[in-house]
């Protein structure tokens, strides 16, 4: 596997674990039906990050990658915040 296909790799297994992230986040906030299937898509997200960490084999590169998404994801959420409270303001 060359570099860029690791790269890619890295990126996607990353994503998924912020997509995990995001997804505790918001646990608790659903009920009945909506619940049931939320909790599987969280046990599915753990089982996968479980199965990534597994296929890490010791790279830090993950978790750089990893970090760097979050960082990304809360930059965005504080900005999104922000223009909604502009928008009320107005």
């Amino acid at each position: 596997m060359n570099t860029e296909d690791r790269i890619d790799i890295h990126l996607l297994l990353a994503t998924f674990r912020c997509f995990h992230e995001q997804l505790y986040n918001i646990k608790g906030k659903h009920s009945k039906v909506l619940k049931l299937k939320f909790n599987r898509l969280i046990n599915i997200a753990r089982a996968y990050e479980n199965e990534i960490l597994k296929l890490n084999n010791g790279e830090e590169n993950l978790d750089i990658i990893y970090d760097e998404l979050m960082d990304l994801i809360i930059q965005v959420k504080e900005s999104v915040t922000n223009a909604n409270a502009h928008e009320t303001e107005v």
